[in-house]
């Protein structure tokens, strides 16, 4: 398969994919070829470069690897080194020349801008700091959820929101920042004696309505396994703009015997 560059906006006007709308800031190296596109962005302000390829199902063996080494060769002339790569569903991806797939995960992009039919805010809603009230979130998030990701006190958020009951916290939820400037849902936790009582939509609904509020658009990611979050976003009027089969890339050890294909 043959891969060719395109600008970021010429490849909006050709697939107005949301990934690409929303998740792709200036700078994104972005591919097109006969079968699909692929895209190389800077996730976060600071960097984490990732991205994906989206082909059709009758896409030859090995495109999306193709696509991948050619982004790497196209970032390694800005001195970027990609950190994780995608392909919708288990297709095959090989690690390009110095690089190797350590660890992978799947999960969806999903996003909105309707506000109109979003329940009510919860009761003792509270804004937080990043700064100040780190302390307090990260062990808050963790305490109720030891895989917790919202990261506060790191510069990513927007605004952190809380609720707070008779017994003390109750949840918390964030907006971070993606690299397009685009406001993401993360670290949403719920304490274990409240999950299921409808504070976690309550809150999720508020930083929705806070993120269209400002930008006019609401992203963010589930993992696939989550099947009550999954149902949740879904009721709350997210669409998938894809599923993905993401993969964590490394550096190569020098010993190590070459790349391999991972699905």
């Amino acid at each position: 398969m043959t891969w060719g560059r395109v600008e970021p906006s010429a490849l909006l006007q050709l697939t107005s994919d949301p990934f690409v709308r929303y998740a792709a800031p200036p700078g994104t190296l972005a591919l097109t070829g006969p079968h699909g596109w692929a895209v190389l962005v800077r996730w976060r302000p600071h960097g984490h470069w990732g991205g994906g390829a989206v082909v059709a199902p009758d896409a030859p063996r090995g495109a999306e690897s193709e696509a991948l080494q050619e982004l790497t060769h196209l970032a390694a002339a800005r001195g970027v080194v990609p950190e994780w790569f995608s392909t919708v569903g288990d297709r095959e991806l090989r690690a390009p020349a110095g690089l190797q797939v350590q660890g992978e995960g799947r999960w969806a992009f999903l996003w909105t801008t309707r506000v109109d039919d979003l329940p009510p805010g919860p009761a003792g809603l509270v804004e937080l700091d990043d700064t100040t009230d780190a302390e307090e979130i990260e062990a808050f998030g963790r305490g109720h959820n030891p895989a917790f990701e919202g990261f506060p006190g790191h510069g990513l958020a927007s605004l952190w929101l809380g609720v707070r009951d008779a017994t003390g916290p109750a949840a918390v939820g964030a907006l971070h920042v993606l690299g397009s400037g685009a406001p993401h849902l993360a670290g949403i936790v719920v304490r274990t004696d409240r999950r299921g009582s409808g504070l976690g939509a309550a809150l999720t609904a508020e930083l929705t309505r806070a993120a269209v509020s400002r930008h006019g658009v609401a992203t963010l990611g589930v993992s696939s396994s989550n099947a009550v979050a999954v149902s949740l976003y879904d009721r709350l009027g997210y669409a998938a703009a894809h599923h993905f089969h993401t993969r964590t890339l490394v550096p190569r050890a020098v010993d190590d015997p070459g790349p391999t294909a991972q699905l």
